[in-house]
């Protein structure tokens, strides 16, 4: 009888017992399915590039630059990831059928993070949504100002965060450059909005705070959707300044160069403003208009990191592309995004923006992305000037220009709130007004 029982104990413990082992082994299993659904987890990036409008001539390069980072990135593999996931939507450079589009695809799609934005008309609808949304967005351009400013709708946010310095210094670097040039009449052709107007007002602020060393005139401003140029030539003819600034005019813009030494009114000095770039820029003008023309840029073309970015693109995109427009700034800021995830661990977005302000990434740009302001502003970033001057290039010799280091220039370390209390009650310079040389 007891042998029975002992029989029927032993036969229930190795049932109780199997049944903890498989629960256990089940629990055990669970957890790591878990960890590893966890760590699988993709990073969802979405471009908001413009393949079309006016800036339809510039947004199909950031997202060939992101595409690439994003490809090289995959392979190699993100810490805590399974990955990037990368989409893209063509916001028409309008207002209204971007944030159509950014509420579909926030519903659907749900992305993490989102930046490719080209103008001001298209990023200052992305620094009103990003903060209701909880959305990092990135601008890999440069921080533009007069939006900020009242009566501006555009709050002041940590929620979009910019490679480039401020539009108000890429306008005192340009004043800074044609007083060292020796220029004594400088006109201003910028388009006929928040960027061009920040821009000449970062040149009015460096001829008021150095003595008037120039005259400025004509200051020129067009609208956004002109390609013939023919009126405002005419009048730079007539004018004959030595330099030009010429900060983004929309969608003619890599034509202007052309069209003015056309017309027999090309100056001693022409300097495009940052979204040129490089010799991305230049070849789209072509040899003939874009000899001896100056940009300010965001890379050293001399050194190994363009070189090897520049021999990637050409893999990627063929033997005859080359990297444009902000594309060196949108690769080096995925690759940031990349870092900012691996050092979170999370894709929580409160941690992960605020990770951004202190986050600090560098490989083809002159600057490193990072440390922020606290409001998305890079500050202290580097301004470089390069011109194109005759004789090909081992990276292009294809192309009869090659692209020279001519300066380099430190921006000062302003936080956007510095920057903004600066401009406070500032005038833009305006059209038809002339502004007197003192020396």
């Amino acid at each position: 009888m007891l042998r029975k029982i002992f029989k029927k104990s032993n036969l229930k413990l190795m049932i109780v017992g199997g049944i903890g082992v498989l629960l256990a082994v089940g629990l055990v299993s669970s957890i790591l399915v878990a960890s590893a659904e966890k760590k699988e987890e993709p990073i969802r990036i979405l471009g908001t590039v413009a393949f079309s409008g006016a800036a339809g001539n510039i947004g199909p390069a950031y997202d060939r630059a992101m595409k690439l980072a994003v490809e090289e990135i995959n392979r190699e593999g993100i810490k805590g990831f399974s990955g990037i996931e990368y989409k893209v939507i063509d916001t028409e450079t309008k207002p209204s059928v971007l944030k159509r589009k950014l509420s579909r695809e926030v519903g659907t799609w749900k992305p993490d993070v989102m930046g490719g934005a080209a103008l001001e008309t298209t990023i200052s609808p992305l620094c009103v949504e990003a903060p209701k949304y909880k959305i990092p967005c990135f601008v890999g351009g440069h921080l533009s100002m007069s939006k900020y400013l009242p009566p501006g709708e555009v709050p002041v946010s940590k929620w979009v965060v910019y490679y480039g310095y401020a539009d108000y210094f890429a306008g005192q670097l340009a004043g800074r450059f044609f007083e060292e040039m020796g220029a004594k009449k400088v006109a201003l052709i910028g388009g006929d909005y928040d960027w061009g107007y920040s821009n000449g007002m970062g040149l009015k602020a460096y001829w008021e705070e150095n003595g008037k060393p120039f005259e400025i005139s004509p200051v020129i401003y067009t609208p956004l959707d002109k390609t013939d140029y023919s009126t405002e030539v005419l009048i730079i003819k007539e004018e004959k300044p030595d330099a030009i600034f010429c900060p983004y005019t929309g969608a003619g813009w890599f034509s202007v160069a052309k069209q003015l030494r056309d017309a027999g009114a090309m100056p001693r000095i022409m300097l495009y403003g940052t979204t040129y770039s490089n010799m991305g820029g230049a070849k789209i003008t072509g040899e003939y208009g874009a000899e001896n023309i100056y940009t300010l840029a965001d890379h050293d073309p001399t050194s190994e990191a363009w070189k090897e970015f520049v021999k990637k693109w050409k893999a990627k995109y063929g033997e005859k592309a080359y990297p444009e427009a902000y594309t060196n700034n949108y690769y080096q800021v995925i690759y940031w995004i990349k870092e900012v995830y691996e050092k979170a661990g999370t894709k929580d977005p409160d941690v992960i923006i605020d990770l951004m302000q202190k986050t600090s990434f560098q490989n083809v740009c002159i600057s490193p992305m990072g440390p922020l302001d606290g409001y998305g502003n890079n500050k202290g970033a580097k301004g470089a000037i390069i011109k194109f001057v005759p004789g090909s290039s081992d990276l292009d010799p294809t192309f009869g220009l090659h692209p020279e280091l001519v300066r380099v220039y430190e921006t000062p370390e302003s936080t956007m709130l510095e920057i903004l209390d600066a401009l406070k009650g500032f005038k833009k310079l305006e059209s038809g007004e002339k502004y007197e040389r003192a020396r």
